[in-house]
């Protein structure tokens, strides 16, 4: 009679496989959780942007704007003292940033056709300018934040490819 003490070849290749396969399911899990993970966390970030340039312009009483750019991919958010829409040398800047990797703006559309809207020091749209930004990532999922009258940023999650072209 043989006496067995420890593991088989087989049997270790065995639990190895199943080991690579389990590895294998978990990285191509996190591979596509990631883009949805930092487009939520660009939305996030840019609404609180938003929120702090309106509690900015509420409390110094100042005009505070929000401006896009598409083709860099960035947005900065500046004090307006002379409503140029135009950030100046002499001008505070709340933020200037680059959007996170894998996140694109894709659709920029406030009122006159413009790429920026702002507060009053009241914390309503400047000049009447309301609209909206959407975002994408890598897998095409878009998200769109939308400025109303009332100067509030509210957040639409999967809208439709078609609601950002």
């Amino acid at each position: 009679m043989l006496n067995k003490k420890g593991f088989t070849i087989i049997e270790l290749l065995v639990v190895l496989a199943i080991v690579g396969i389990i590895i294998t399911l978990a990285v191509s899990s996190m591979a596509n959780t990631i883009p949805h993970l930092r487009l939520n966390d660009s939305v996030g970030e840019l609404v609180s942007r938003i929120n702090l340039a309106r509690s900015a312009a509420i409390a110094r009483n100042k005009t505070y704007v929000v401006s896009f750019n598409k083709l860099e991919n960035t947005y900065n958010i500046f004090m307006d003292d002379n409503e140029n829409w135009q950030r100046d040398d002499d001008e505070d800047t709340i933020t200037d940033r680059q959007m996170t990797k894998g996140v694109s703006i894709v659709k920029v559309s406030f009122s006159f056709g413009t790429t920026a809207f702002g507060y009053d020091g009241s914390g309503l749209p400047l000049k009447n300018r309301i609209g909206s930004v959407c975002l994408k990532n890598d897998k095409d999922e878009y998200h769109k934040i939308s400025v109303s009258w009332n100067g509030r940023a509210k957040v639409y999650k999967n809208v439709k490819k078609k609601e950002c072209e």
